[in-house]
């Protein structure tokens, strides 16, 4: 079961909360002119034993600010759910706990509770982030407009290849595989962006389910379909050289998930602002096309429920 029919079946019921929740169609609610999110990291998911107790804090935080960013909005307080698992012990805390507030103070967040308890399993860490709304509104999923021009933010695909990388599924030039792997341990969250999604996006999400995942979220809400270019996505140079010798990866930079990039729509020209590229135009037609490029059995984005 995907995440969205799960919430269709089990979450979404007829009463008037739904003003609170955007119809459950963001990962934000909103309430006294704040905009409330939460993401959950698990042990063997997201985060694995052998990685630093560092890079999971950083981790945790910045996968959860920028679901706020997305959304034209700057976080500004957090509560913070720590399940501790089998792979906790005094020194995994300290260099976590040093790490966890350096990032708090990077991104002025300010912790102001939250909640405790040990497992005999995974490690599960959750955080709830909120911000003040400033503008009038705050930027959906569902308000593209046709002929909407499509973009994105930084780089796509990064951090699917250093995934498989770190898993062992995929074998590369070592000095390449350390930058791949680390974008995928380490997002990079588009906090000095958060202006021009205020200002200038019609709609918006950021991109943690794979690009065609999260695009088909914008298209269904907002009644529309898509064309893009997968020449014009944008590619780092580590993903373009691993293209040239494994093409057959290429449809999994539409499908691979875990960049936490932004992807909007909004008025032609807004790709001239610093890292911000042109991938394509919202249509009528309720498909997501591929105008230069045949995949065939494109896989789905990450599916969060494997029921």
């Amino acid at each position: 079961m995907k995440e969205k029919d799960f919430i269709k079946k089990y979450i979404k019921k007829k009463n008037n909360e739904y003003k609170y929740s955007l119809g459950f169609n963001d990962d934000v609610g909103v309430v006294n002119n704040y905009a409330y999110s939460t993401d959950t990291i698990s042990e063997d998911i997201h985060f694995f034993k052998d990685d630093g107790p560092d890079t999971i804090a950083k981790k945790l935080i910045r996968v959860n600010i920028s679901d706020l960013i997305s959304k034209g909005v700057k976080p500004e307080f957090c509560l913070f759910n720590f399940c501790s698992g089998k792979i906790i012990n005094k020194n995994w805390l300290d260099i976590f706990f040093k790490s966890f507030h350096q990032d708090l103070k990077k991104y002025n967040l300010k912790l102001i509770g939250g909640d405790t308890i040990t497992t005999k399993k995974e490690t599960l860490l959750n955080l709830t982030i909120f911000g003040p709304i400033k503008s009038r509104t705050i930027i959906k999923r569902s308000t593209a407009k046709f002929n909407d021009y499509i973009y994105v933010s930084g780089t796509i695909g990064d951090a699917f290849i250093g995934m498989n990388i770190k898993k062992k599924k995929i074998v590369f030039d070592n000095n390449d595989k350390k930058k791949l792997i680390a974008r995928y341990n380490i997002p990079n969250p588009q906090v000095q962006l958060t202006n021009l999604i205020k200002n200038n996006a019609n709609a918006s999400t950021d991109i943690s389910d794979g690009l065609l995942d999260d695009l088909n979220n914008i298209c269904s809400s907002s009644n529309l379909g898509a064309e893009i270019s997968f020449s014009a996505i944008p590619k780092s140079r580590e993903v373009i050289k691993f293209l040239k010798v494994n093409k057959q990866f290429e449809k999994f930079i539409l499908t691979g998930g875990d960049d936490y990039q932004l992807l909007f729509t909004g008025k032609k020209g807004l790709d001239k602002f610093k890292n911000i590229t042109k991938i394509g135009r919202m249509t009528r037609k309720k498909e997501i096309k591929i105008i230069d490029k045949n995949f065939k059995n494109l896989l789905q984005g990450y599916n969060h429920l494997l029921y």
